[in-house]
């Protein structure tokens, strides 16, 4: 069974309105109990550190940005605060997922974009480049079947709000070598244009705008394509 990691499911802090002033004790709970909160957003982190408080790792801080920012290497996967979140946005994830949506807004985008600059809006882009066909949406919120998705990233890249976030320490980027015979593959399924060349003859990867999905080196037919850094990227996870 994969080892699990504490994520949290939201990225508005400082990026999210405050519905009221509030100037109670610094205690999540307390908060939740004035009409859920003092956000705008029902739906999002309130910011005072409950989480932080009762771990028992020390795994968790509350950082600038009035979020909590979890160490991975001291998280355990207890589920302790996951279970005492009053929001409901800190999840359990298998540890080799690297890629997650952070937000859990079910609301349309007029609303979202009023009170949260980096919530999301349900526009469905994620849905459409997914080249596995592994994110869906529900209630207005993108689902990641985390059986089909393998952490490429491009939905990250592509989201137009950076909804989602990838916890990958180093991408890999490609490399085509001299056996490439310029059958244009790999251009058709780079969604960022990090590939060139004409067709039979070598084509090149731009590294500026190659974000190591990989989608490249899975369709090449004479594997002619390697991904540079992917020992770097297989210890992120």
């Amino acid at each position: 069974m994969d080892d699990l990691v504490c994520v949290l499911r939201c990225k508005g802090g400082i990026n999210a309105k405050d519905l009221y002033l509030y100037k109670g004790p610094e205690d999540c709970w307390l908060n939740y109990t004035l009409h859920r909160g003092r956000k705008s957003c029902v739906y999002g982190c309130l910011g005072d550190g409950h989480c932080a408080t009762i771990c028992p790792k020390n795994a968790i801080k509350l950082g600038q940005k009035r979020l909590p920012i979890i160490n991975t290497e001291l998280c355990d996967g207890c589920g302790i605060c996951v279970k005492e979140c009053p929001k409901k946005i800190l999840e359990l994830l298998p540890r080799s997922h690297l890629v997650y949506l952070a937000c859990k807004s079910l609301d349309d985008e007029t609303r979202v974009r009023v009170y949260c600059s980096t919530g999301c809006t349900g526009c469905g882009i994620c849905v459409k480049v997914c080249p596995y066909s592994a994110i869906s949406l529900k209630d207005n919120l993108p689902i990641i079947e985390y059986e089909r998705c393998n952490s490429c990233g491009i939905c990250v890249h592509k989201c137009p709000f950076n909804c989602f976030v990838d916890r990958a320490i180093a991408r890999p980027y490609g490399i085509i070598s001299l056996k490439c015979d310029g059958c244009g593959e790999c251009i058709k399924v780079c969604q960022f244009g990090a590939i060139n060349g004409k067709t039979g003859q070598r084509h090149i990867i731009d590294k500026a705008r190659c974000i190591g999905c990989g989608r490249c080196f899975e369709v090449c037919p004479i594997r002619a394509i390697t991904m540079a850094g992917a020992l770097g990227y297989t210890n992120a996870a």
